[in-house]
């Protein structure tokens, strides 16, 4: 008979978080590479992050899973790679395969283009301090 818990996906590390209010720093600086796993009309309809490399979740783990065999893939680099989607479950996802398979530097934008977009709007609108 089967565990119960032999069903449920767990890793083995955390993946780091950014906050959302740290990521224009980020892009000002070329901090990461940043790959935003959302599908191309999710991207389109949402918005995106300046300077984001859209490679959709599937694709992602796609490219994780062969990259030893290919080097044209971006994720052959040594990173750091910051991961994000619309609300950062789907990045969050990516992050964790990607760290799982050995990749450097995996990290997850916390709450997701959304939250960002959010904060973003707050503080041009003169409510941040």
């Amino acid at each position: 008979m089967e565990e119960a818990n032999s069903k449920f996906h767990t890793s083995k590390e955390v993946i780091k978080q950014v906050a959302t209010d740290k990521l224009d720093e980020i892009l000002a600086k070329g901090l990461f590479t940043i790959i935003d796993v959302r599908s191309p009309q999710g991207i389109q309809s949402q918005g995106s992050i300046p300077g984001a490399i859209n490679i959709p979740l599937e694709e992602v783990k796609k490219q994780i899973d062969e990259r030893n065999t290919t080097s044209e893939s971006l994720l052959n680099g040594s990173g750091p790679f910051l991961f994000c989607c619309t609300g950062g479950v789907m990045s969050y996802m990516a992050a964790i395969h990607a760290q799982e398979n050995g990749l450097p530097g995996v990290h997850n934008l916390e709450s997701g283009h959304s939250a960002w977009k959010k904060w973003k709007e707050a503080q041009m609108a003169g409510q941040l301090i």
